[in-house]
């Protein structure tokens, strides 16, 4: 781009912006977000400051009032978001787990139906077994368009384009065979007290909000993810002197950074994309098992949107498990906060400005991470 005498160019970074210098990149871009999204609030004539913390009906207030409820949100985005991190890491784009958080539900739902009978000991962990399966099976076509198929974006149309089989076969197994006819909606029957995740029964009344937060909705799921999110760090993630401590890491960190090298190097490309979308997958399946048998224990036609908004968690989080744990808890922390934003008055589309401005932030910081901005005479 030319302006008079000088030209605005882009040149590729010659050095990777990590550690403390990222976190405060990437907190910085989602200040710009809040910024913005406060500026428009402010066009329509709302006050940033007291939807963001100074009202009682303030966003910080209501998070904090509905704190359990963030953490039943952050089980999925969490454990769908560490999945999707490993193929990024590759340069490998899968935007489809939602499709794959979808067929965990799936999994899970005839699991229960199928074996209602099996002691909680035995039906639960089959239940994540069968969700983990059917999700990286929901991702392999990825793997061979991708790998054979010789397109590079067919990890991108692909992995899209598989969210919507698994939508429409959802939407007619909850219409249709599995229809709970006790209801005049399109619900599933409920799983059976067998195949339900317990929560944490417990209760704090907390005095400076006048609320009590009963964790009982928030299912024990959480240690798993949590602990799926520290193994995944030191078996893939886990570096010395920027150098992947693990081989399958270091595949897959030299296959994103150049795969050319990692071809000569003699590391398969069809190993890393076969082992990252198995996994990305399969623990969206697990998040879909973890959604279905904690929280919502019956399918509706419709899905939370947790795969697509994982993508954001992934990328906020510096592509690293241990940075996807906080950025998941903040998004988290929004949709619990986006009440605030309907007590307005403003439209229910206002959340969707809110969540898309925060996402155009966040990829805008990882523009910046791969590429600097310079100005030159023309």
């Amino acid at each position: 781009m030319k302006i008079a005498n000088y030209e605005l160019i882009f040149q590729k970074r010659t050095f990777s912006i990590t550690g403390f210098r990222a976190i405060a990149y990437r907190i910085l871009f989602v200040i710009f977000g809040l910024m913005t999204v406060g500026f428009i609030f402010l066009l329509n004539g709302i006050n940033p400051l007291d939807l963001f913390f100074l009202s009682n009906r303030s966003m910080l207030r209501i998070i904090l009032i509905l704190l359990p409820h963030t953490f039943v949100s952050f089980i999925p985005l969490l454990c769908i978001a560490i999945g999707l991190a490993i193929p990024f890491k590759a340069r490998i784009d899968n935007i489809g787990a939602e499709g794959q958080f979808i067929m965990g539900m799936l999994a899970a739902t005839w699991t229960a139906m199928e074996f209602p009978d099996l002691p909680s000991i035995v039906l639960i962990p089959l239940m994540f077994l069968n969700g983990f399966i059917l999700g990286a099976i929901w991702a392999l076509p990825v793997v061979f368009f991708r790998a054979k198929g010789g397109f590079q974006g067919a990890d991108v149309v692909v992995s899209f384009l598989m969210v919507f089989p698994a939508l429409y076969l959802m939407q007619y197994l909850v219409s249709g065979p599995w229809r709970d006819p006790a209801t005049g909606f399109a619900f599933s029957k409920i799983l059976p007290e067998s195949a339900q995740i317990p929560g944490i029964p417990i209760e704090i009344y907390v005095p400076f909000l006048d609320a009590t937060w009963n964790f009982d909705p928030v299912h024990i799921s959480i240690f798993l993810v949590l602990i799926i999110a520290l193994v995944t760090y030191y078996y893939l993630f886990r570096t010395e002197e920027g150098i992947p401590k693990t081989k399958i890491g270091y595949e897959i960190n030299v296959t994103g950074k150049n795969p050319l090298a990692g071809r000569m190097a003699g590391i398969s490309f069809f190993k890393v994309i076969l082992i990252s979308m198995i996994i990305s997958g399969g623990l969206a399946g697990i998040a879909g098992v973890a959604e279905i048998a904690g929280n919502k224990l019956r399918l509706t036609v419709n899905s939370a949107g947790y795969g697509f908004t994982a993508i954001v968690v992934a990328y906020l989080g510096g592509l690293n498990p241990i940075g996807i744990i906080f950025s998941a808890l903040f998004f988290a922390a929004l949709i619990s906060g986006g009440t605030a934003i309907n007590l307005t008055g403003l439209p229910v589309s206002a959340l969707d400005m809110f969540s898309g401005i925060i996402l155009f932030y966040v990829l805008l910081s990882e523009f910046f991470f791969r590429y600097t901005i310079k100005w030159r005479r023309s």
